[in-house]
Protein backbone atom coordinates (compact mmCIF):
# COMPACT_ATOMS: atom_id res chain seq x y z
CA UNK A 1 0.00 0.00 0.00
CA UNK A 2 2.64 2.24 0.90
CA UNK A 3 4.61 1.92 -2.44
CA UNK A 4 1.15 2.52 -3.87
CA UNK A 5 0.50 5.81 -2.87
CA UNK A 6 4.39 6.51 -3.51
CA UNK A 7 4.18 6.01 -7.03
CA UNK A 8 0.89 7.58 -7.26
CA UNK A 9 2.34 10.50 -5.62
CA UNK A 10 5.24 10.75 -8.27
CA UNK A 11 3.19 10.11 -10.97
CA UNK A 12 1.24 13.11 -9.94
CA UNK A 13 3.69 14.96 -9.01
CA UNK A 14 5.00 14.50 -12.72
CA UNK A 15 1.84 15.51 -14.02
CA UNK A 16 1.63 18.80 -12.19
CA UNK A 17 5.12 19.57 -12.81
CA UNK A 18 5.93 18.08 -16.47
CA UNK A 19 9.93 17.41 -17.45
CA UNK A 20 11.08 18.94 -20.44
CA UNK A 21 10.36 17.07 -23.80
CA UNK A 22 12.30 14.99 -25.19
CA UNK A 23 14.16 16.21 -28.44
CA UNK A 24 12.68 14.95 -31.47
CA UNK A 25 9.64 13.78 -29.85
CA UNK A 26 5.91 14.52 -30.75
CA UNK A 27 5.74 17.22 -27.64
CA UNK A 28 9.22 18.35 -28.51
CA UNK A 29 7.70 19.59 -32.13
CA UNK A 30 4.65 20.97 -30.67
CA UNK A 31 6.26 23.28 -28.45
CA UNK A 32 8.72 24.32 -31.17
CA UNK A 33 5.79 24.85 -33.42
CA UNK A 34 4.31 27.34 -30.53
CA UNK A 35 7.41 29.16 -30.42
CA UNK A 36 7.60 29.99 -33.80
CA UNK A 37 4.17 31.17 -33.56
CA UNK A 38 4.74 33.49 -31.00
CA UNK A 39 7.82 34.93 -32.76
CA UNK A 40 5.99 35.37 -36.17
CA UNK A 41 4.11 38.99 -35.39
CA UNK A 42 7.53 40.19 -34.34
CA UNK A 43 9.36 38.73 -37.28
CA UNK A 44 6.47 40.67 -39.65
CA UNK A 45 7.29 43.63 -38.00
CA UNK A 46 11.13 43.77 -38.69
CA UNK A 47 10.70 45.14 -42.44
CA UNK A 48 8.86 48.15 -41.11
CA UNK A 49 11.40 48.41 -38.54
CA UNK A 50 14.54 48.53 -40.82
CA UNK A 51 12.75 50.91 -43.41
CA UNK A 52 12.05 53.64 -40.52
CA UNK A 53 15.81 53.03 -39.35
CA UNK A 54 16.78 53.87 -43.07
CA UNK A 55 14.41 56.44 -43.66
CA UNK A 56 15.04 57.98 -39.89
CA UNK A 57 18.16 57.51 -38.50
CA UNK A 58 20.24 56.85 -41.54
CA UNK A 59 20.00 60.45 -42.87
CA UNK A 60 20.65 61.63 -39.10
CA UNK A 61 23.65 60.16 -38.58
CA UNK A 62 24.55 60.98 -42.24
CA UNK A 63 23.92 64.80 -41.49
CA UNK A 64 25.87 64.93 -38.34
CA UNK A 65 29.01 63.29 -39.95
CA UNK A 66 28.63 66.35 -42.58
CA UNK A 67 28.84 68.63 -39.91
CA UNK A 68 32.34 67.72 -39.39
CA UNK A 69 33.26 68.45 -43.42
CA UNK A 70 33.26 71.12 -45.45
CA UNK A 71 31.28 70.34 -48.94
CA UNK A 72 30.43 72.81 -51.37
CA UNK A 73 28.56 71.41 -54.51
CA UNK A 74 30.46 71.60 -57.53
CA UNK A 75 34.24 71.54 -56.02
CA UNK A 76 36.08 68.96 -57.39
CA UNK A 77 37.22 67.56 -54.51
CA UNK A 78 34.65 66.69 -52.60
CA UNK A 79 33.70 66.66 -49.23
CA UNK A 80 36.76 67.45 -46.63
CA UNK A 81 37.04 66.72 -43.43
CA UNK A 82 37.72 69.72 -41.49
CA UNK A 83 37.01 68.66 -37.17
CA UNK A 84 34.71 70.86 -35.67
CA UNK A 85 35.22 74.51 -37.80
CA UNK A 86 32.19 74.75 -39.15
CA UNK A 87 30.92 74.88 -35.08
CA UNK A 88 33.51 77.16 -34.85
CA UNK A 89 32.31 78.99 -38.10
CA UNK A 90 28.53 79.78 -36.39
CA UNK A 91 29.58 80.54 -33.03
CA UNK A 92 31.61 83.40 -34.84
CA UNK A 93 29.08 83.86 -37.84
CA UNK A 94 27.31 87.45 -37.33
CA UNK A 95 24.43 86.80 -39.47
CA UNK A 96 23.31 83.49 -38.13
CA UNK A 97 22.92 85.49 -34.29
CA UNK A 98 20.85 87.97 -36.10
CA UNK A 99 18.68 85.39 -37.85
CA UNK A 100 18.47 83.61 -34.43
CA UNK A 101 17.05 86.55 -33.29
CA UNK A 102 14.78 87.12 -35.86
CA UNK A 103 13.49 83.29 -35.24
CA UNK A 104 13.13 84.37 -31.40
CA UNK A 105 11.34 87.70 -32.58
CA UNK A 106 8.86 86.18 -34.33
CA UNK A 107 8.12 83.38 -32.09
CA UNK A 108 7.86 85.42 -29.24
CA UNK A 109 5.00 87.57 -31.41
CA UNK A 110 3.42 84.61 -32.83
CA UNK A 111 3.11 82.62 -30.12
CA UNK A 112 1.89 85.37 -28.17
CA UNK A 113 -0.81 87.11 -30.31
CA UNK A 114 -2.10 83.32 -31.69
CA UNK A 115 -2.76 83.06 -27.20
CA UNK A 116 -4.40 86.02 -26.83
CA UNK A 117 -6.66 85.07 -29.79
CA UNK A 118 -7.68 81.99 -28.75
CA UNK A 119 -7.99 82.34 -25.06
CA UNK A 120 -10.67 84.85 -26.21
CA UNK A 121 -12.64 82.89 -28.94
CA UNK A 122 -12.67 80.15 -26.15
CA UNK A 123 -14.10 82.66 -23.97
CA UNK A 124 -16.62 83.46 -26.10
CA UNK A 125 -17.70 80.17 -27.72
CA UNK A 126 -17.96 78.50 -24.21
CA UNK A 127 -21.07 81.05 -23.27
CA UNK A 128 -22.24 79.55 -26.67
CA UNK A 129 -24.48 81.58 -29.04
CA UNK A 130 -26.77 80.98 -32.03
CA UNK A 131 -24.33 79.32 -34.78
CA UNK A 132 -22.03 78.57 -32.66
CA UNK A 133 -21.08 75.04 -34.43
CA UNK A 134 -20.85 76.70 -37.62
CA UNK A 135 -18.58 79.20 -36.90
CA UNK A 136 -16.11 76.74 -35.31
CA UNK A 137 -15.89 75.71 -37.93
CA UNK A 138 -15.57 78.11 -40.31
CA UNK A 139 -12.86 79.09 -37.74
CA UNK A 140 -10.94 75.59 -38.59
CA UNK A 141 -10.42 76.52 -42.68
CA UNK A 142 -7.28 78.45 -42.41
CA UNK A 143 -5.65 75.42 -40.52
CA UNK A 144 -6.66 73.00 -43.55
CA UNK A 145 -4.74 75.12 -45.62
CA UNK A 146 -1.24 74.41 -46.56
CA UNK A 147 1.29 77.02 -45.73
CA UNK A 148 2.42 77.56 -48.55
CA UNK A 149 -0.90 78.34 -50.21
CA UNK A 150 -1.39 80.36 -47.23
CA UNK A 151 1.56 82.77 -48.09
CA UNK A 152 0.61 82.82 -51.72
CA UNK A 153 -2.88 84.01 -50.53
CA UNK A 154 -1.46 86.86 -47.99
CA UNK A 155 1.35 88.00 -50.65
CA UNK A 156 -1.97 89.20 -53.55
CA UNK A 157 -3.64 90.63 -50.75
CA UNK A 158 -0.40 92.78 -49.17
CA UNK A 159 0.16 93.78 -52.69
CA UNK A 160 0.49 97.87 -52.61
CA UNK A 161 -1.25 98.03 -56.18
CA UNK A 162 -3.19 95.44 -56.60
CA UNK A 163 -3.91 94.06 -53.00
CA UNK A 164 -7.52 93.97 -51.67
CA UNK A 165 -6.43 95.33 -47.95
CA UNK A 166 -4.89 98.67 -49.44
CA UNK A 167 -7.69 98.92 -51.69
CA UNK A 168 -10.30 98.98 -48.44
CA UNK A 169 -7.42 101.35 -47.08
CA UNK A 170 -7.89 103.68 -49.99
CA UNK A 171 -11.86 103.70 -49.95
CA UNK A 172 -11.37 105.41 -46.97
CA UNK A 173 -9.53 107.78 -47.89
CA UNK A 174 -6.10 106.17 -46.39
CA UNK A 175 -2.79 105.43 -48.42
CA UNK A 176 -1.49 101.85 -48.01
CA UNK A 177 1.93 100.92 -46.86
CA UNK A 178 3.97 98.20 -48.38
CA UNK A 179 3.25 95.86 -46.74
CA UNK A 180 6.22 92.84 -47.34
CA UNK A 181 8.83 95.78 -48.80
CA UNK A 182 8.76 97.61 -44.83
CA UNK A 183 11.47 96.77 -42.61
CA UNK A 184 9.06 98.38 -39.81
CA UNK A 185 6.04 96.48 -40.75
CA UNK A 186 7.64 93.23 -42.36
CA UNK A 187 7.24 91.56 -39.14
CA UNK A 188 4.11 91.94 -38.12
CA UNK A 189 2.39 91.52 -40.88
CA UNK A 190 4.28 87.96 -41.19
CA UNK A 191 2.82 87.14 -37.63
CA UNK A 192 -1.11 88.18 -39.08
CA UNK A 193 -0.55 85.73 -41.62
CA UNK A 194 0.90 83.03 -38.78
CA UNK A 195 -2.27 84.00 -36.65
CA UNK A 196 -4.88 83.89 -39.20
CA UNK A 197 -3.44 79.95 -40.09
CA UNK A 198 -2.47 78.99 -36.72
CA UNK A 199 -4.58 81.17 -34.39
CA UNK A 200 -7.71 78.46 -34.45
CA UNK A 201 -5.37 75.66 -33.38
CA UNK A 202 -4.34 77.92 -30.16
CA UNK A 203 -8.64 78.50 -29.84
CA UNK A 204 -9.22 74.81 -30.33
CA UNK A 205 -7.06 73.53 -27.14
CA UNK A 206 -7.89 75.92 -24.93
CA UNK A 207 -11.71 75.58 -26.00
CA UNK A 208 -11.25 71.79 -25.74
CA UNK A 209 -9.81 72.29 -22.22
CA UNK A 210 -12.60 74.82 -20.79
CA UNK A 211 -15.39 72.54 -21.81
CA UNK A 212 -13.88 69.80 -19.67
CA UNK A 213 -13.27 71.52 -16.69
CA UNK A 214 -15.58 71.02 -13.57
CA UNK A 215 -18.99 73.45 -13.48
CA UNK A 216 -19.61 73.05 -9.76
CA UNK A 217 -16.26 74.99 -9.12
CA UNK A 218 -17.55 78.13 -10.63
CA UNK A 219 -20.69 77.48 -9.06
CA UNK A 220 -19.56 78.00 -5.81
CA UNK A 221 -17.22 80.65 -6.99
CA UNK A 222 -20.39 82.54 -8.19
CA UNK A 223 -22.37 81.98 -4.38
CA UNK A 224 -18.96 83.29 -2.85
CA UNK A 225 -19.88 86.50 -5.39
CA UNK A 226 -16.54 85.97 -7.43
CA UNK A 227 -16.56 88.41 -10.52
CA UNK A 228 -16.18 87.11 -13.88
CA UNK A 229 -12.39 88.19 -14.19
CA UNK A 230 -11.70 86.80 -10.51
CA UNK A 231 -13.12 83.30 -11.51
CA UNK A 232 -11.07 83.53 -14.81
CA UNK A 233 -7.70 84.48 -13.09
CA UNK A 234 -8.19 82.40 -10.05
CA UNK A 235 -10.08 79.08 -11.41
CA UNK A 236 -9.92 79.19 -15.37
CA UNK A 237 -6.49 79.84 -15.93
CA UNK A 238 -4.83 77.86 -12.91
CA UNK A 239 -6.85 74.87 -13.97
CA UNK A 240 -6.12 75.12 -17.88
CA UNK A 241 -2.19 75.59 -17.20
CA UNK A 242 -1.15 71.97 -18.30
CA UNK A 243 -3.34 72.35 -21.75
CA UNK A 244 -1.56 76.05 -22.21
CA UNK A 245 1.68 74.34 -21.59
CA UNK A 246 1.05 72.08 -24.05
CA UNK A 247 -0.67 74.37 -26.37
CA UNK A 248 2.36 76.54 -25.83
CA UNK A 249 5.54 74.32 -26.72
CA UNK A 250 3.53 72.92 -29.87
CA UNK A 251 3.50 76.19 -31.44
CA UNK A 252 6.98 77.42 -30.06
CA UNK A 253 8.73 74.38 -31.84
CA UNK A 254 6.48 74.96 -35.16
CA UNK A 255 7.38 79.00 -35.06
CA UNK A 256 11.07 78.74 -34.19
CA UNK A 257 11.24 75.96 -37.82
CA UNK A 258 9.01 77.62 -39.68
CA UNK A 259 9.88 78.36 -43.36
CA UNK A 260 7.48 77.94 -46.12
CA UNK A 261 5.63 80.95 -45.05
CA UNK A 262 7.93 83.50 -44.64
CA UNK A 263 9.95 81.91 -48.02
CA UNK A 264 6.98 82.95 -49.96
CA UNK A 265 6.37 86.20 -48.19
CA UNK A 266 9.38 87.82 -48.38
CA UNK A 267 12.43 85.49 -48.41
CA UNK A 268 14.01 86.67 -45.44
CA UNK A 269 13.57 90.33 -46.75
CA UNK A 270 13.55 93.31 -46.52
CA UNK A 271 16.96 94.08 -44.74
CA UNK A 272 16.67 90.48 -43.55
CA UNK A 273 13.99 91.71 -41.07
CA UNK A 274 12.51 88.20 -41.73
CA UNK A 275 15.59 86.02 -42.31
CA UNK A 276 14.71 83.52 -39.88
CA UNK A 277 17.40 80.71 -38.88
CA UNK A 278 15.29 78.44 -41.35
CA UNK A 279 15.78 80.60 -44.19
CA UNK A 280 19.32 81.76 -43.90
CA UNK A 281 20.32 78.00 -43.57
CA UNK A 282 18.11 77.83 -47.22
CA UNK A 283 20.12 80.37 -48.23
CA UNK A 284 23.85 78.74 -47.31
CA UNK A 285 22.93 75.64 -48.70
CA UNK A 286 20.56 75.92 -51.58
CA UNK A 287 22.55 79.75 -52.84
CA UNK A 288 25.62 79.48 -51.75
CA UNK A 289 25.66 75.35 -51.63
CA UNK A 290 28.17 75.33 -48.66
CA UNK A 291 25.90 72.09 -47.56
CA UNK A 292 28.26 70.98 -44.16
CA UNK A 293 27.86 74.60 -43.27
CA UNK A 294 24.27 74.82 -43.50
CA UNK A 295 23.84 71.33 -41.91
CA UNK A 296 26.05 72.32 -38.69
CA UNK A 297 22.87 75.43 -38.63
CA UNK A 298 20.40 73.31 -39.23
CA UNK A 299 21.98 71.25 -35.99
CA UNK A 300 22.13 74.58 -33.96
CA UNK A 301 18.57 74.96 -34.54
CA UNK A 302 17.85 71.19 -33.66
CA UNK A 303 19.96 71.67 -30.37
CA UNK A 304 17.75 74.96 -29.76
CA UNK A 305 14.91 73.40 -29.66
CA UNK A 306 15.34 70.15 -28.11
CA UNK A 307 16.60 72.87 -25.03
CA UNK A 308 13.14 74.49 -25.25
CA UNK A 309 10.75 71.55 -25.49
CA UNK A 310 12.49 70.46 -22.33
CA UNK A 311 12.18 73.03 -20.43
CA UNK A 312 8.28 73.47 -21.37
CA UNK A 313 8.28 69.57 -20.55
CA UNK A 314 10.32 69.99 -17.40
CA UNK A 315 7.82 72.75 -16.61
CA UNK A 316 4.74 70.78 -17.42
CA UNK A 317 5.64 67.99 -14.88
CA UNK A 318 6.33 69.93 -12.27
CA UNK A 319 2.78 71.51 -12.54
CA UNK A 320 1.19 67.78 -12.66
CA UNK A 321 3.31 66.90 -9.38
Amino acid sequence: MGRMSIFRSERMGNDIFPSEPAYGSKRWRRSQRGHWRKRIPRLMTLPTVFILLAIGIMPLIYSLALTFHDWTLGRPEGAVFIWFKNYARVVGDERFWGSLKSSFIFTGMAVSAEFAFGMGLALIFTRGFRGNSVFRTLLLIPMMLPPIVAGLIWRFMYNPQVGIINYLMRLVGLQGPIWLGDPKIAMPAVVIVDLWQWGPFMFLLLFTGMASLPNDVYEAARVDGASGIQRFIYITLPLLRPIILVAVVIRVIDTLRIFDTIFVLTRGGPANVTEVLSIYTYKVGMNFFHMGYATTMSYFLLFIIMIVAMIFVNRLETQEA
